[in-house]
């Protein structure tokens, strides 16, 4: 088994990969309402490394200020977002790194279900988890 998990700064509880993982997917779904401020843009970069880096379902590649620029302009574009994820699978890979494959889908409100395949890799540094590169292609 692998173990995920490292003791945060003040030793006083312990954050995993998966952690990480499902506390940012809340706080994108919360962004993309608008139940988050616009003002906590910064706290929600804090969740992605400097050298961050993505391919989207468009398949563009995005850093991590090309992402910071998305958000920015998409805060509140979503009321009613809802993500859902699936078949979240850890892959071993050597420390300080983690490695999710997941399926994610994401509707508004009652409506149907869009999904992706997601490949994302996590990075431990300055103490806790972050998001070090993300693949997503569109599932069939």
């Amino acid at each position: 088994a692998i173990d995920l998990s490292f003791p945060t700064r003040d030793n006083a509880m312990t954050m995993t990969a998966e952690n990480e993982f499902h506390d940012l997917i809340a706080k994108l779904q919360a962004w993309f309402r608008a139940e988050a401020a616009a003002s906590t843009l910064d706290a929600l970069m804090d969740h992605f490394c400097t050298d961050f880096s993505m391919v989207g379902i468009a398949g563009q590649r995005l850093d991590r200020e090309a992402l910071a620029g998305m958000f920015a302009g998409g805060h509140g574009a979503r009321p009613g977002l809802r993500i859902e994820i699936d078949a979240l699978q850890f892959i071993a890979v050597p420390a300080p790194l983690a490695m999710l494959r997941y399926r994610e889908g994401q509707g508004v409100a009652e409506g149907g279900m869009a999904w992706r395949e997601a490949l994302a890799v996590l990075r431990q540094e300055d103490g806790r988890w972050r998001w070090l590169a993300l693949h997503e292609v569109t599932a069939a």
